[in-house]
């Protein structure tokens, strides 16, 4: 009774001894469990998973990147955009490609997940997948912060980007010289989509802003200064700062050569000018 064993060498009492070692062993593996994925141990905790209860469902990357992709596509509109949202599910389907292409799997568990994976991921990206640069660093950045979540979350023990770095080599910024431009402005085009697509760059390149900003663009930005003068004001897209922009005589003349004329199937629709301005 003392050490809670059946007396004897018999195969009854080994069958009996079995039994109360089973679930000691069952009791320390889930001892460690509870250790690894909660805050705190209990007895009662304890007894739930002995008795089938309340058991760790394994985490995986690909399950815990598109819970964190769900939720990001609740903030839309909030303070993320949808592009924002395509980027990490684009990055989602990398990740499930590298699975199946290095390892041929389709979930890999987050405790799992070390530094040579990522490093293995990060050629994936740029041998098989031949991205750029910039354009491996912006993957790696959105699943470092996938990652760095999970682990603030307590679904990780370790982060493992901690040891890890990488940037994207510095390149110089260029400018469009003169005579490109005015290469740019007099060559002749085949259609007039093409003339379309020209004077819309034109009209980004004299007024500074972006495609964004271009995409969105509506009549009633424009409007006149105080001494009659068009100019457009509005918020920029990725920053949501301000501007106001004076219009150049080339600006003027793409308004009213295109005002009322932009096809709304073109890349570069811009809806408010698509009416007549009035």
């Amino acid at each position: 009774v003392k050490g809670g064993r059946a007396k004897g060498k018999s195969v009854e009492s080994e069958r009996i001894n079995r039994h109360p070692d089973n679930i000691r062993i069952q009791i320390g593996k889930h001892y460690r469990s509870i250790c690894d994925h909660d805050a705190y141990v209990t007895a009662e905790k304890g007894q739930e998973r002995l008795a089938g209860y309340g058991r760790t469902i394994p985490r995986t990357l690909a399950k815990v990147f598109e819970h964190d992709t769900n939720d990001l596509f609740k903030r839309i509109g909030v303070d993320r955009s949808k592009d924002t949202w395509w980027c990490y599910r684009a990055v989602l389907g990398h990740l499930r490609a590298f699975l199946k292409h290095e390892y041929n799997l389709h979930h890999i568990p987050l405790l799992e997940l070390e530094q040579s994976f990522i490093e293995q991921y990060h050629v994936y990206l740029k041998t098989v997948c031949h991205l750029k640069a910039g354009s491996v660093c912006r993957d790696m950045d959105r699943w470092n912060n996938v990652v760095k979540i999970s682990f603030d979350n307590g679904l990780m023990p370790r982060n493992p980007f901690a040891s890890y770095s990488y940037s994207a080599p510095t390149e110089p910024r260029t400018f469009l010289s003169e005579e490109v431009l005015r290469i740019f402005q007099t060559s002749r085009l085949k259609s007039a989509k093409h003339e379309c697509h020209r004077g819309l760059s034109l009209f980004s390149c004299f007024t500074e802003i972006c495609y964004k900003d271009m995409r969105y663009l509506t009549c009633e930005q424009i409007i006149p200064d105080t001494k009659g003068h068009l100019r457009m004001h509005g918020n920029r897209c990725k920053t949501g700062g301000e501007y106001t922009i004076n219009f150049l005589p080339a600006d003027l003349r793409l308004l009213e050569k295109y005002c009322g004329t932009v096809p709304s199937s073109l890349a570069f629709d811009m809806p408010g000018l698509t009416e007549k301005r009035k």
